[in-house]
């Protein structure tokens, strides 16, 4: 056999394995990669050089912008409303319903509403780690969505819950699934956007946590004036917000996207462009396998 088939042989079978040769940076030449192990955004613009128009590189932006800021904005605004909602329900009856379901004195029935407060917030941090391993791990949007989804439920399952026990485990889950969406717009800011860019984003959404009290103010004083005979204005609240974020759930499943690979508003070569746009953070974009050496 001559030296160049068995070469044939060898490169045939390093294809059929598939291992990626690339040149990273020209420090480290040929070294090799399984697939799994490259970026996405690596894998999209493999082979590809070209140099970014800087309106190109503006109107994408803009495009970007058009599509998840709103989207962002919105949801900033829905996870702070519905973090608030114990306060505001504190003045529509809830605290009298605890006092209700509680057959020691007064002083447990306040302390099981502070910790009602607490138990969100508790959830909220042990469950950070897992969340932000399950955003590395899944696509940002689509988990994002099912946790809007299970925290919409559990927000509108505050109305069935007949003693404190179960205002406790759904205000448990609230916090666990909350916990995913600041990490997450995080983690989907810096794929769309370079560093320079990332700070006035993110102070958008952050700006929508005044919204959220204003707004939420409204809706509090419509649930107050709510009069049935089954259901306090407190409940009310809680079905009204809970249903305004299964709205937002439906709406990130279809719209909110996991990465600029994928975005479903951007053409085959507007998605190369928006990667080659932040190549400048030197973060890559999106890649699912783990490296216990890092």
């Amino acid at each position: 056999m001559s030296s160049a088939g068995s070469y044939d042989e060898k490169a045939d079978a390093k294809d059929a394995a598939g291992v990626v040769v690339s040149e990273i940076g020209g420090k480290h030449p040929h070294v090799a990669f399984s697939g799994a192990q490259v970026d996405t955004a690596a894998q999209l613009v493999a082979g590809q050089e070209f140099e970014l128009d800087p309106q190109e590189a503006l109107r994408i932006r803009k495009k970007i912008d058009w599509h998840i800021l709103p989207l962002m904005c919105m949801l900033y605004w829905v996870q702070f409303m519905d973090k608030t909602t114990l306060g505001s329900s504190s003045i529509l009856g809830i605290r009298q319903f605890i006092s209700a379901n509680t057959v020691s004195r007064r002083a447990d029935s306040r302390r099981r509403y502070n910790w009602l407060g607490t138990i969100f917030y508790l959830s909220y941090l042990v469950f950070e780690y897992p969340q932000n391993l399950a955003l590395q791990r899944f696509p940002v949007g689509k988990w994002m969505s099912i946790n809007i989804f299970i925290w919409g439920i559990a927000l509108c399952c505050h109305a069935a819950c007949v003693n404190f026990a179960g205002l406790f485990v759904v205000r448990l889950i609230l916090g666990m699934c909350e916990g995913s969406i600041t990490a997450g717009f995080m983690i989907v800011s810096s794929m769309f956007y370079t560093r320079t860019e990332q700070t006035l984003r993110v102070g958008y959404w952050f700006l929508m946590n005044g919204t959220a009290q204003i707004i939420s103010g409204f809706i509090s004083f419509g649930a107050l004036h709510i009069h049935t005979p089954n259901f306090e204005p407190w409940q009310w609240l809680m079905i009204i917000t809970g249903a305004i974020t299964l709205c937002n759930a439906t709406a990130y499943w279809f719209l909110f996207p996991d990465s600029p690979t994928t975005a479903w508003f951007l053409t085959p070569d507007e998605r190369a462009k928006a990667v080659q746009r932040i190549k400048e953070n030197q973060t890559g974009v999106e890649n699912k396998h783990f490296k216990p050496e890092q």
